[in-house]
């Protein structure tokens, strides 16, 4: 429960202000989301590392098709960036339940590895805090609590793993450049 206190009050202080106007709001969470792409960008090398081979190893990570796990094509995205950050949230809603399956698959495969269950909390939080934001800036404040995916060999959670971390991360890149066109086009 101390665990739940914890979290609860850390993605409210990553809650934007309720009174920021819209441009405020677009520059603040855009602001949220830099910090979060830098600790993402950590988190896929740490992660990798933590799993042993192949993973740890300098080629190129295994990858397999992962049902609902939210990928960032920027070739089928929308050419709006209000539509695209729509996307955006929806995908950082279903991260949120990718993220609880992968600490505790890591609790289990890597129960030593403290750091990166630290990092994936972090990821986690930060990924309740981003979406608890865009649903706001988007007037999307209802939306369903996010299901926690399964997944069944050791193998197949150290992969789902990488991509979760490895998505979530392009993620915040496309997020990013859409809240920098928003604030550009705000600011004319």
């Amino acid at each position: 429960m101390e665990l739940i206190t914890a979290v609860d009050a850390l993605a409210g202080l990553l809650s934007l202000p309720q009174e920021s106007d819209g441009k405020e709001a677009e520059r603040q969470l855009r602001l949220q989301v830099v910090m979060a792409r830098s600790e993402a960008e950590n988190l896929v090398q740490d992660y990798l590392s933590q799993q042993g081979p192949p993973f740890s190893d300098n080629s190129k990570p295994p990858t397999l098709k992962m049902e609902n796990l939210p990928v960032m094509d920027s070739m089928a995205l929308p050419s709006s960036p209000w539509k695209r950050l729509s996307l955006s949230l929806s995908a950082f809603l279903s991260f949120r339940g990718w993220f609880a399956s992968v600490i505790d698959w890591q609790k289990s495969l890597n129960p030593k590895s403290r750091e990166l269950l630290k990092s994936l909390e972090n990821s986690r939080i930060r990924c309740m805090a981003i979406s608890s934001n865009l649903g706001g800036l988007l007037g999307q404040n209802d939306y369903p609590a996010p299901s926690s995916p399964t997944v069944s060999s050791a193998y197949k959670q150290k992969v789902a793993g990488f991509l979760v971390c490895r998505n979530y991360y392009d993620l915040l890149v496309q997020t990013e450049k859409d809240l920098l066109i928003l604030i550009a086009e705000s600011s004319v």
